[in-house]
C-alpha cells in the first residue's frame, strides 16, 4: 500500500509532498476505511491502527522530504526546499543538491536556466562561481552569465569578467558597451580589453560589423580611454561619433583646453551645449578668437553673442551682431535694435541703407533725431500713412505733423486716413485747405459730416462742463457770503493765539498791561490776536502785519513789535468791530454791486473763496 502525504492548496487542489510504501497483512479496499491514526502526544509516539496491523509512524523531516524530491527527480523542488529549510537539514547539504540540479541543467543544454539559478546555488562562494564560469566558457555560453556575475561580495578574478567581455566583443558589441559602461574598471584589466577592442576594429574586414555594432565598439573604446586617462583619444572618438556625452566628459574632467580648437565640431554636435561650455570657460578663450573660429557659421556666432548679451557681456560686439542680423536673420534685426540701446546708430543706419531695410531705417532715424527723413521713408518709400501717423503721434512735433499733411494731400487715400485718425492732433481745416481743387476724394463728404458731429459733441461737453463749474462757483460763493454774515463772539476767557494773554482785559488788569489799548484782529477761522502781536520784521527794516492766522498757517510770531517811522497805524487795521483790511473781502460792497446789477469779477471771487475755504490744506502743505 502507498501512503501519500498531501498538502491542500485550495478547496479542491492538493500538492503531493511525500509518499511511503507500506507492507500490510490485510490490504483489501474494504479494510482501508478501518485504519485510523492515533498517538501518545506526551511521548511523541504516533502509530497507524488497523484490524490486524499496528504500524509505527514518524514525523516527516526536511531530510525525508528532500530525499523524496531527489528520488522522484524533482531536483528544482529539492533545491528550493533545501535552501528554505537549511537549518532543519541534518544529513543533506543544500549546495550539493543545487549542484546536482545545475549539472542536470547543463547536461540538458538549459544554460540560461542554469545561469539564472547560479546565485541561489553559489551564494557568496567565490570558488564555486569561478568553477561555473569555467564550465560555461568551456561550453561557449559564457555570455549567459553577463547578467548574473557578482561584482562584489564576492568579487571574482579579473579573468572571469574578461572572458565575458571578450565574448561580448566578438558576438554582441552592444552588450559589450553596456558592460564596459556599468562594470567598475577595477574588475578587469582595462589595457587588455582596450587592445582587444582595437584589434576587433582593425580586423573589421575579416569579420564585418554592422553600423550599430561599430558605434558600440567605438563608444566602448572612448570609455576605456577615459579609464586609462587618455582624455585626448576619448574626446576624439566622442567628437567623431557626434556623441553629446563629450560635453559631460569635458565638464567632469575639465578638458576645455583640449577642445578649444574644435569649437566648430562641438557646435555641429549641439549648439546650446557648446555655447554654455564657452560661457562657463570664458576666461580660457577670448570672445574674438571664438568668433573667428565660428566665422563660417554666422548663425552660431549670433547664438553665442546673444547668450553673451543676455549675461550683460560682450557690449563691444553689438555692432558686429547688427551686421550678422542684417545678413542672416533680417526678421530679427528690428526687435534686436529696439531691445538694445548701446550701438553706433550711424553704422546701423549705413548697414540698413545698404540692405534697404526701411522699417529699421525709420526706427534708427527716429532715434538719431532725423525725424523728417524717417517720415519721408514711411510716406514715400513704404506708403504706410498709418505708420507715419503713429510715428508723428509718438514724437508729438508740430513740424512733423505739418510735413505729414503736405505729403498726404498728394493722394486721396492718404487724405482720408489722415482726416480719420489725426483729427485730435491736427486741425482738419488745415488739411482741407491744402487739398487740391481738382482732386476727387471718394467718401470725403461723409467723413466731414462725421468730423463736424464729433466737434458738435465736443462743444456740448465743454458747455456742460462750464455750466457745472459755474453752478459750483455760485454755490461756493453763496456759502462764502453766508459765513461772512455770521458774527464772532469774543469773551474774557479768549486768549491771543500769539502771546496767550486774554484779548479782553478787565479794568484792574489793563493798567499795567502793554496790550491795554491794543486793537484786536479776528480771523475768519475764529482765532483772535492782538494787532501788536501780528507784526513781523522784514529785511528792509520795516514791519508788516501778518494777515493770515498764525495758528492755522503755522507761523512763528513772538508778539514783539519793531518800531518804525513807517509803521502802519493801528487804526487802519481790522478791529473787533468787523472792519476789513485792504486785503479782506468787502461783502457789503459786493452785495451792493450785485443789487445794482454790476458785473462781478469771477476770478476775484474764486480767489477769496480759496483763501476762505482752504487755509488748513495750505498749512499742511507748508508743514
Amino acid at each position: 500500500m502507498v501512503l501519500a502525504l498531501l498538502e491542500p492548496e485550495d478547496s479542491s487542489t492538493f500538492n503531493l509532498t511525500t509518499e511511503d510504501r507500506i507492507e500490510m497483512c490485510t490490504c483489501d479496499r474494504g479494510n482501508l476505511t478501518l485504519f485510523h491514526m492515533s498517538s501518545v502526544p506526551h511521548e511523541n509516539v504516533y502509530f497507524l491502527l488497523g484490524c490486524q496491523e499496528f504500524i509505527e509512524a514518524q514525523p516527516c523531516s526536511a531530510d525525508d522530504r528532500v530525499r523524496w524530491y531527489l528520488e522522484n527527480d524533482l531536483l528544482r523542488d529539492a533545491m528550493q526546499y533545501a535552501n528554505e529549510h537549511k537549518a532543519q537539514l541534518e544529513h543533506l547539504d543544500p549546495v550539493d543538491i543545487g549542484r546536482r540540479y545545475l549539472n542536470s541543467l547543463t547536461k540538458q543544454k538549459r544554460f540560461a536556466e542554469a545561469a539564472a539559478n547560479l546565485k541561489a546555488v553559489c551564494g557568496r562562494q567565490k570558488d564555486l562561481w569561478e568553477y561555473y564560469v569555467n564550465e560555461f566558457e568551456r561550453n561557449n555560453v559564457v555570455l549567459q552569465l553577463a547578467k548574473y556575475l557578482p561584482v562584489r561580495d564576492p568579487q571574482l578574478e579579473p579573468e572571469c569578467y574578461q572572458c565575458v567581455l571578450i565574448a561580448a566583443l566578438h558576438n554582441h558589441p552592444v552588450l559589450f558597451y553596456n558592460l564596459v559602461k556599468v562594470w567598475n574598471p577595477d574588475l578587469f584589466r582595462v589595457g587588455a580589453i582596450t587592445d582587444m577592442a582595437m584589434k576587433r576594429i582593425v580586423h573589421e574586414n575579416v569579420n564585418p560589423l554592422s553600423e550599430n555594432d561599430a558605434v558600440a565598439i567605438y563608444r566602448s573604446l572612448s570609455r576605456l580611454y577615459l579609464y586609462e586617462r587618455k582624455y585626448d583619444k576619448a574626446l576624439m572618438l566622442y567628437i567623431m561619433l557626434n556623441d553629446k556625452t563629450v560635453f559631460q566628459v569635458i565638464e567632469k574632467y575639465h578638458l576645455f583646453d583640449l577642445v578649444k580648437n574644435d569649437l566648430t565640431k562641438l557646435m555641429a554636435i549641439d549648439t546650446n551645449l557648446t555655447i554654455r561650455l564657452l560661457i562657463e570657460n570664458a576666461g580660457s578663450l577670448p570672445t574674438k578668437t571664438i568668433l573667428t573660429q565660428l566665422a563660417i557659421y554666422p548663425k552660431l556666432q549670433l547664438a553665442y553673442l546673444n547668450t553673451l548679451f543676455e549675461r550683460n557681456e560682450g557690449e563691444e560686439f553689438i555692432d558686429f551682431a547688427i551686421g550678422l542680423y542684417a545678413e542672416n536673420e533680417p526678421q530679427l534685426l528690428l526687435p534686436f535694435l529696439r531691445k538694445t540701446a548701446i550701438y553706433d546708430i550711424a553704422k546701423a543706419i549705413d548697414i540698413c541703407e545698404k540692405k534697404q531695410y526701411i522699417n529699421e531705417m525709420v526706427y534708427l532715424l527716429g532715434r538719431s533725431g532725423n525725424r523728417m527723413k524717417a517720415l519721408d521713408l514711411l510716406v514715400n518709400k513704404l506708403g504706410r500713412i498709418d505708420s507715419a501717423i503713429d510715428f508723428c503721434r509718438e514724437n508729438d512735433d508740430s513740424d512733423l505733423w505739418n510735413s505729414l499733411v503736405d505729403a498726404a494731400v498728394k493722394r486721396p487715400d492718404h487724405i482720408m486716413e489722415l482726416l480719420n485718425t489725426a483729427g485730435k492732433y491736427v486741425n482738419p481745416l488745415n488739411i482741407i485747405e491744402k487739398i487740391p481743387e481738382q482732386m476727387n476724394i471718394p467718401g470725403l463728404r461723409n467723413l466731414l459730416v462725421t468730423i463736424l458731429r464729433d466737434y458738435e459733441l465736443l462743444v456740448q461737453m465743454q458747455r456742460g462742463s462750464l455750466q457745472v463749474t459755474e453752478a459750483d462757483s455760485n454755490q461756493l460763493f453763496a456759502k462764502y457770503l453766508s459765513n461772512r454774515k455770521c458774527s464772532t463772539f469774543i469773551g474774557f476767557e479768549q486768549h491771543c493765539i500769539v502771546c496767550r494773554i486774554t484779548v479782553l482785559l478787565e479794568r484792574e488788569e489793563s493798567a499795567d498791561c502793554r496790550h491795554a489799548n491794543c486793537d484786536i484782529i479776528v480771523y475768519d477761522c475764529g482765532h483772535s490776536a492782538h494787532i501788536r502781536c501780528t507784526y513781523i520784521p522784514h529785511s528792509d527794516g520795516q514791519t508788516v502785519m501778518e494777515s493770515r492766522c498764525p495758528m492755522c498757517y503755522g507761523l512763528h510770531l513772538y508778539g514783539k513789535r519793531v518800531t518804525s517811522e513807517k509803521e502802519p497805524k493801528e487804526e487802519g487795521n481790522s478791529s473787533v468791530d468787523g472792519e476789513s483790511s485792504s486785503d479782506t473781502f468787502d461783502s457789503e460792497k459786493l452785495k451792493k454791486e450785485n443789487e445794482k446789477g454790476n458785473n462781478i469779477n469771477l476770478g476775484k471771487v474764486l480767489q477769496h473763496l480759496y483763501m476762505f475755504f482752504f487755509p488748513v490744506l495750505e498749512t499742511q502743505q507748508m508743514r
